[in-house]
């Protein structure tokens, strides 16, 4: 009986799969409870049972919490039920050295609360990323000569010392850099904020400015798009873009003016990533000119 359950478990509970790199793996908790119940505990003997959390592999626990309480508890509580999954683990025979990140983010933060009185059950989790140790490509000695039609144009951006939006054509698009998202997150980082008030500035100042907001993402290679860790699903490029696009809608810019795509890594600037630098190139917002 109880291997039919972790056989119905294994359909029923788990998430869709996440990147090649990583599969991210969640614990639900009670109401404001930092301890795990008894299905949490169950979930967790069934992912070892499974053999999907390896007690070699190395992993990180990042705990959430819904809305329903201010920023300092959600933080203080998302961090205990991280701290409670650790210890858990580690009756499980996880060696402590595998963690590679331990964790409390606090509330995933949410526009649509407006009828979840109760909060989200789904928001009440730590997420337990098992890390795939990616195959290493050795360079040596190896030299690529390039033809004029491989290279990729590379679009201007938004950090160049003479950028001027109003000298990008129609139809084209640039990089609007200085916009930085935590790793797997569509909310972006606080000193994001000024580049993306410099969009809006120049939509105020160009009111028949109509622009597409471009989302990107890196490093994947079976997926269209990157998994999401606050929409749980394989839409990573698509809800940057949409922040965006609500960001500025919501500070007046009308509807009919913006759009927004999520293009995954199906246009990337570097097509295999080698290094930091190349990661980041592709890992992008781009906006592109519509009309004026």
């Amino acid at each position: 009986m109880r291997a039919l359950y972790l056989v119905l478990f294994l359909f029923t509970a788990l998430p869709a799969k996440a990147q090649r790199t990583n599969d991210t793996l969640s614990v639900y908790f009670d109401l404001d409870v930092p301890e795990l119940n008894e299905k949490a505990t169950t979930t967790i003997d069934s992912l070892f049972y499974l053999d999907k959390i390896s007690r070699v592999k190395p992993l990180s626990i990042i705990g959430y919490a819904d809305y329903l309480a201010h920023d300092e508890y959600n933080l203080e509580l998302s961090r205990k039920r991280a701290e409670n999954v650790k210890a858990y683990l580690l009756t499980n025979g996880l060696d402590d050295k595998k963690i590679n990140l331990l964790v409390g983010r606090g509330e995933v933060k949410r526009k649509d609360t407006v009828n979840k009185v109760k909060g989200v059950p789904s928001d009440r989790r730590v997420d337990i990323v098992v890390i795939h140790q990616p195959v290493t490509k050795r360079i040596t000695d190896t030299f690529i000569v390039m033809k004029p039609g491989d290279k990729v144009a590379i679009p201007p951006s938004s950090s160049d010392p003479d950028f001027d939006i109003d000298k990008i054509p129609e139809g084209k698009t640039f990089i609007l850099k200085n916009i930085y998202f935590p790793m797997g997150r569509h909310f972006p980082k606080k000193n994001s904020y000024d580049e993306l008030n410099m969009l809006l500035e120049a939509m105020k100042e160009n009111p028949r400015l109509r622009i597409q907001i471009e989302g990107h993402v890196c490093c994947i290679s079976d997926f269209a798009d990157a998994y999401d860790l606050d929409s749980r699903q394989l839409d990573l490029s698509l809800n940057r873009a949409r922040f965006i696009y609500e960001y500025l809608k919501q500070r007046g810019i009308a509807e009919n003016r913006l759009t927004y795509k999520g293009f995954g890594k199906s246009r990337p600037i570097v097509k295999d990533e080698q290094t930091a630098e190349e990661a980041a190139m592709n890992r992008r917002v781009e906006i592109r000119i519509l009309s004026r």
